[in-house]
């Protein structure tokens, strides 16, 4: 039996992809999160003991050009808050990107009641780009984030992030990984920001995802 609080053991378990995604990171930052004190708390705590679809909406530019990186945005966040929002029971990605391409899209809470969700959270991905240039690699981002009762009929939960950015102030150049790999990177730091809404964890995650040297 494991002796390691679970955000301990995600915290650790993320800095070890992120590192060996990028064999320059400083290794000071991977000793660092060996334990975590959880000592932020959630934004929003109703996740827990519910029923939760997790989709994530491209806006139509995006649709045809970038409709696999939503959805794997999607799985990342739920398969985050199944890790570390207690209790909660999140709906598999693939039963909620079935109903989403057997039927024309209306919105948020029709899916949500469709899935027999408790609560929606919905992601509305409203940029999404990863080079900065022809030969460097800097992920950006903009997202809406709800949560909506589905019972209650309404919108309980939102926030943006704003041309969320990663590196935070530096880039990569392409020579360096190939694209899938950076993609891979960028969309779990991307969600793994999504997601510390709706969960307690250790500040020093962000901070050291901001400042990791390539």
């Amino acid at each position: 039996m494991s002796f390691w609080p679970r955000h301990a053991l995600h915290a650790a378990s993320v800095m070890v992809l992120l590192v060996s995604l990028c064999s320059g990171c400083q290794a000071l930052l991977t000793a660092a999160y060996l334990i975590a004190p959880e000592d932020t708390p959630a934004e929003f705590t109703g996740l827990r003991g519910k029923h939760v679809a997790v989709v994530c909406k491209p806006i139509v530019e995006l649709e045809f050009s970038d409709v696999g990186s939503a959805r794997e945005l999607a799985t990342i966040v739920g398969g985050l808050l199944k890790q570390n929002v207690r209790k909660s029971r999140v709906i598999d990605e693939q039963e909620v990107a079935r109903w989403v391409d057997e039927n024309a899209w209306v919105d948020f809470p029709t899916l949500g009641k469709a899935l027999d969700a408790d609560l929606v959270v919905a992601i509305d991905l409203e940029a999404f780009h990863m080079h900065e240039g022809s030969t460097l690699y800097r992920g950006k981002a903009t997202a809406r984030v709800r949560v909506f009762d589905i019972q209650e009929k309404k919108v309980v939960f939102t926030k943006r992030l704003d041309d969320f950015a990663f590196p935070a102030d530096s880039a990569i150049p392409t020579s360096d990984r190939s694209e899938a790999q950076f993609r891979a990177m960028f969309l779990q730091v991307l969600g793994g920001r999504i997601a510390r809404s709706f969960h307690a964890y250790d500040s020093r995650t962000s901070f050291a995802e901001d400042n990791l040297t390539f």
